[in-house]
């Protein structure tokens, strides 16, 4: 009898816990469907608006004008983003967004924001006035999370550049009317948006800076950080963007000419987060391989859109310092003080050579198949739309390759090459 009494108590205990599992989950799903639940609503109020000829004060509408419209930077991971957007945050007539498209923005809560700074983890970034995300705390949104935000943001549009993605749109025209509200120009520092930079450059007016790093500078500070710190977060990220990301079909047939389509596509990003992990430490060519496609992918889109190709290593030299500054200052009323920068160009050294011979096969499989912006040949129509700028900043609009790092004769650095 007592045994008995015991198997019940158990059994009751048993569908107890499996109930209170139950509704945790449900109760993280209500908070997305309202999250989502809202950026419909802000949506279908832009629709509505564009209807009747007018915009409403929710999602902005950012000015195209060079001088007064926003300012995206886009730059892969470990490229000195937070460094560049720090010099803007510096400036009181810009607001710069850290990170707009940062997985945590859709948790985000006002202890995390203040709990997030250059301190709190060993990132090697500048010291900050404040911390990372304090620009988002007038956006949050009870429970948590960025009003606007949705899952879909970090990866899964990592590399959609043909489709209108009109929430993302919504989102980042509430963050540029947000400024605008505050007599305030917005700055954008991105590091995940240069696989959709075609998609920027077609629906979100302003000025377009792509910074760039290296390939082999790139890999060695994030395989780096994986060695000193234990920190797998950079070398893991392409592979969760291959895990996770919708694709157009031009970037899907460049990723399979490098044999990357056998990675297998899942929609969960808790089980992305584990199965790139586990692929980091067991497959290393893997790993290196999609290191290399996702950004030189990156690099190309981003140069290729971009009013401003701006390599990291060109600000570290006085001569890339003083074009930079010549061309800002007279195009878009910017004065920053860049002397500072020290990220030198890295040198290949032994055990570099497979990495090398991954990151110039795909940056040349990139720049083949990324349609300039600037060619009016037929084989590029029907991808990605051609943007020309007749006032390019780096010389006069053509045809552009993808920014050589090499020495000049006169031992400057180009900022950028044209053919």
């Amino acid at each position: 009898m007592q045994l008995s009494r015991i198997r019940r108590r158990v059994a009751v205990a048993l569908r107890l816990a499996g109930l209170h599992g139950r509704s945790r989950h449900m109760k993280h799903k209500l908070r997305l469907l309202g999250r989502r639940q809202l950026a419909l609503t802000q949506e279908i109020a832009w629709l509505e608006a564009r209807r009747r000829h007018s915009m409403p004060p929710a999602t902005g509408h950012p000015t195209p004008d060079e001088r007064t419209g926003p300012i995206w930077i886009h730059a892969p991971w470990r490229a000195g983003s937070t460094y560049v957007w720090n010099k803007f945050r510096s400036c009181p007539q810009y607001l710069a967004f850290y990170e707009p498209f940062h997985e945590s923005l859709e948790t985000l809560t006002p202890t995390a924001v203040a709990g997030a700074t250059a301190r709190s983890w060993p990132s090697g970034h500048p010291p900050l006035d404040a911390p990372y995300y304090r620009e988002f705390e007038p956006l949050l949104i009870p429970g948590g999370g960025v009003r606007g935000f949705e899952h879909a943001l970090p990866y899964t549009y990592y590399f959609v550049n043909d489709e209108p993605l009109a929430c993302q749109r919504a989102y980042l025209n509430d963050l540029v009317a947000h400024a605008q509200s505050l007599g305030r120009r917005a700055v954008f520092g991105f590091c995940r948006s240069t696989g959709r930079a075609a998609w920027f450059k077609r629906h979100m007016p302003g000025v377009h800076i792509a910074l760039t790093r290296d390939g082999l500078g790139l890999w060695r500070s994030a395989f780096g950080r994986s060695q000193t710190h234990g920190d797998l977060y950079f070398v893991t990220r392409p592979l969760i963007i291959l895990l996770l990301s919708r694709r157009d079909p031009w970037i899907a047939d460049y990723l399979a000419a490098l044999d990357l389509d056998p990675v297998p596509r899942l929609s969960d990003a808790g089980r992305a987060q584990r199965e790139a992990e586990r692929l980091a430490i067991r497959d290393p060519d893997l790993t290196m391989r999609a290191f290399a496609a996702v950004f030189a992918l990156g690099t190309a889109l981003s140069q290729r859109h971009a009013d401003v190709v701006m390599p990291i290593e060109a600000l570290s030299t006085e001569a890339g310092r003083r074009s930079l500054d010549a061309s800002l200052a007279g195009r878009f009323d910017v004065a920053l003080d860049w002397s500072d920068c020290a990220i030198p160009v890295c040198t290949a050294r032994a055990g570099d050579e497979p990495f090398l011979e991954y990151w110039h096969e795909a940056l040349r499989r990139a720049e083949a198949c990324v349609p300039d912006p600037h060619a009016s040949a037929p084989e590029h129509a029907g991808r990605v739309p051609a943007h020309p700028s007749a006032d390019r900043i780096y010389g006069p609009a053509g045809a552009r390759r993808l920014v050589s790092l090499k020495r000049t004769s006169e031992g400057s650095w180009p900022l950028s090459e044209e053919v």
